[in-house]
C-alpha cells in the first residue's frame, strides 16, 4: 500500500468540493470464483485515509461464477442494498427471508442485531429457465441510524425504464417515493441511466457518493468519469452529470456529520 497517498481534501461548506476515485485504484479481492473491487477499506484491504465516507460503510463490486458464492456469513447493525446488473442472486438469511434478485428489482437486508445470510449464483439449479452465467451486482453498505435494531429483509421490483426518465430514488429512510426502505433516514440512493449526450442534475444532499456502473459521464467541475470510477462530493446538488457513452450511474445522497438532512 502507498503510504505516500494524500487523504480525502478537507472541505469547506457552501461550495462543491470533489474526491475522485479511479476504478483501476481500488483494492480488489481475487479468488477462484469472484473477483471484488472495494471502493472503501474493506477485509484485509486498510487505508486510513479511506474508511467509508458519509454513512456508506461499503460499496463493493462482484463478478461470481456461476454456481458458486458467498455461503452462510454473519452481519450486524448494517443496511445491505443489492444492485444486480446481470445475472442472479439467491438470498437466504437465518430469519426465514429468500429472495432472487436480478436486475430490476431493488433488494435490501437490515442486519440490526444480528443476521446470517448466504448469496449464491445458483438459481438455474432450481429455475431453468436462468441461464447459467456470472452474476455482475453492487452491493452496498450503509450505518443504521439505530444500533442494534430487529433484522429484517425487502426487496421490490421496479421499472428499469424509469431510470431513462431521470434518477430514480432506488432506497431511501425518508424519501416517499423510495422503491425500498432503509433505516438510515439520512440517505438515499438514487439511480440512473444517462444516454450520450443526455443532460441530469444531481439531486441535492449535503453529501454524494457516485458510481458509474457501466459507460462514461462528464460531471460539471470534476470531468469525466468512466465505468468504475467514483467521486465523492459535498455540497454538490444541481451540478450536470453529461452522458459521453450511454451510463448507468448510482448515488448515495447523505446527511454530513453535522445532521443536515439529504
Amino acid at each position: 500500500m502507498d503510504s505516500s497517498r494524500p487523504g480525502p481534501p478537507a472541505f469547506d461548506h457552501g461550495r462543491p468540493q470533489f474526491d475522485v476515485r479511479r476504478a483501476a485504484d481500488r483494492f480488489v479481492t481475487r479468488t477462484d470464483w469472484a473477483t471484488t473491487r472495494h471502493s472503501f477499506s474493506f477485509g484485509a484491504h486498510y487505508d486510513p485515509d479511506n474508511v467509508g465516507f458519509g454513512a456508506l460503510l461499503a460499496v463493493n463490486e462482484d463478478v461470481v461464477r456461476s454456481g458458486t458464492g458467498y455461503d452462510p456469513h454473519p452481519h450486524v447493525d448494517a443496511e445491505i442494498v443489492t444492485w444486480v446488473l446481470s445475472g442472479s442472486l439467491v438470498h437466504l438469511d437465518s430469519h426465514g427471508h429468500s429472495g432472487l434478485v436480478h436486475p430490476g428489482l431493488a433488494q435490501r437486508m437490515s442486519a440490526g442485531s444480528g443476521i446470517v445470510h448466504s448469496e449464491r449464483n445458483d438459481a438455474f439449479r432450481t429455475d431453468p429457465t436462468r441461464p447459467e452465467e456470472p452474476v455482475h451486482f453492487w452491493q452496498m453498505w450503509v450505518r443504521p441510524d439505530v444500533s442494534g435494531g430487529e433484522p429484517s429483509y425487502q426487496q421490490r421490483e421496479l421499472d428499469l425504464a424509469d431510470l431513462d426518465a431521470g434518477w430514480l430514488p432506488v432506497a431511501s429512510g425518508s424519501h416517499p417515493d423510495a422503491v425500498i426502505t432503509l433505516g438510515a433516514a439520512g440517505s438515499t440512493l438514487w439511480a440512473v441511466r444517462v444516454a450520450a449526450g443526455v443532460t441530469r442534475h444531481l439531486p441535492d444532499g449535503p453529501l454524494a457518493h457516485l458510481s458509474v456502473l457501466a459507460g462514461a459521464v462528464d460531471l460539471e467541475s470534476a470531468g469525466r468519469l468512466s465505468t468504475g470510477d467514483s467521486v465523492r462530493l459535498r455540497d454538490a446538488g444541481g451540478l450536470r452529470l453529461t452522458g459521453v457513452a450511454d451510463a448507468e450511474v448510482l448515488a448515495w445522497v447523505m446527511a454530513d456529520q453535522e445532521g443536515r438532512a439529504a
